[in-house]
């Protein structure tokens, strides 16, 4: 559940809104963060998902543009006012966040409601001072939310352990962010039973191979999509089972990561009016991978993240148990596995941290 609400006009820097959000979703995780253009899901009732979130967040971050004050309208019809009144209601922590010169509204200027919005001590975050603005802000936010701490993004060498008897495959943990692991022969992408990647613009394991995957122009702008492209022509009916998986090339992956394969499993399943979950049996998702892996030219490492904790929510200390567990037994009862390295994301602290208890429960050696 989101701890942070992003509070904007449509009409007053969505740009800045965005990129507020997406810098804290990095940091913070994106389960943490909430933004009504990107975290409510078709279909769903946008006043229950707004104030429903909002009455459980511990900040609302109010960015305030030098348009914001001359779109103030009534409450009734006033989204943006109707939050922060909410929030102060609620005793949410308000934390203005002015863009560029945009100047703090005073008392005199705000409707009752939201006059206390004039005190709250704000941040102001300016393009040419933009990344050590935003690592103030969240600086700020994980003493203000305790833990947040745990779910910010993981950093340090990859640690990796071993068994003790003679079985030679490896098994490392990659700390933080993905794109930090150039020793793996194949990723291993969580996608959803309808085996749609995700948007290249989103904050996921799908769309950042996605993103990678592809060729683009000098302005960043995609002009080659091969790796959602082949994937769409391997599906056939959908959806697929739980614990599908397919096999495509990794496009631009392998000159910038060293990827030579990805393997797609369904390891996430959409319910109505429920959204993602992950599927029930996650651990057989991992051993369908490794089958696969098995049957590949080329194949003897492997990069998994922690399947249907990203957007369907999954448990983290459950899930690191079943997809190691899983692992471990695919090395125990295959002696002649070519894979000589398991590798496994820790994105969070969190994350990271539950790996390792697994490890340390199954006896495995660190590697010195």
């Amino acid at each position: 559940m989101a701890s942070v609400f992003v509070n904007y006009r449509v009409q007053d820097q969505p740009g800045y809104a965005t990129l507020v959000h997406q810098a804290l979703a990095q940091h913070l995780g994106a389960d943490q963060v909430f933004l009504a253009s990107r975290s409510i899901r078709l279909g769903d009732d946008f006043v229950d998902q707004v104030f429903d979130t909002l009455s459980r967040c511990k900040v609302l971050i109010a960015v305030i543009g030098d348009k914001w004050r001359s779109l103030l309208g009534d409450e009734a019809t006033d989204w943006v006012q109707r939050e922060i009144s909410n929030a102060f209601s609620h005793r949410i922590r308000v934390i203005p966040v002015l863009i560029e010169n945009a100047e703090m509204p005073t008392e005199t200027e705000l409707p009752m409601c939201i006059k206390a919005l004039a005190r709250c001590q704000h941040l102001r975050l300016r393009h040419y001072t933009v990344e050590n603005d935003m690592a103030h802000l969240v600086r700020e936010l994980r003493n203000l939310v305790p833990h947040l701490t745990d779910d910010a993004r993981a950093s340090g060498p990859a640690t990796s352990f071993q068994f003790e008897s003679a079985l030679n495959c490896e098994f490392v943990i990659v700390q933080g962010d993905i794109l930090r692991c150039t020793t793996a022969d194949v990723w291993v992408n969580s996608e959803n039973t309808d085996m749609h990647m995700a948007r290249p613009t989103d904050f996921s394991v799908s769309g950042i191979i996605r993103f990678w995957g592809s060729s683009r122009d000098q302005t960043g702008r995609m002009i080659d999509d091969p790796i959602a492209a082949e994937l769409e022509t391997l599906v056939g009916q959908r959806p697929v089972s739980p614990g599908s998986v397919f096999v495509t090339g990794s496009g631009q992956l392998e000159n910038t990561h060293n990827v030579r394969r990805v393997i797609h499993v369904a390891a996430v399943h959409g319910e109505p009016g429920v959204g993602y979950r992950q599927v029930g049996n996650v651990g057989g998702c991992v051993r369908n991978v490794l089958n696969t892996l098995e049957g590949l030219a080329n194949a003897r490492s492997v990069l998994f993240p922690l399947l249907g904790t990203g957007e369907a929510g999954a448990d983290v200390d459950a899930t690191a148990e079943a997809v190691v567990s899983a692992a471990v037994d695919h090395v125990v009862d295959h002696l002649d596995t070519k894979l000589c390295r398991i590798h496994f994301l820790g994105y969070t602290r969190r994350e990271a941290e539950a790996l390792t208890r697994v490890f340390r429960r199954l006896s495995l050696i660190p590697v010195a």
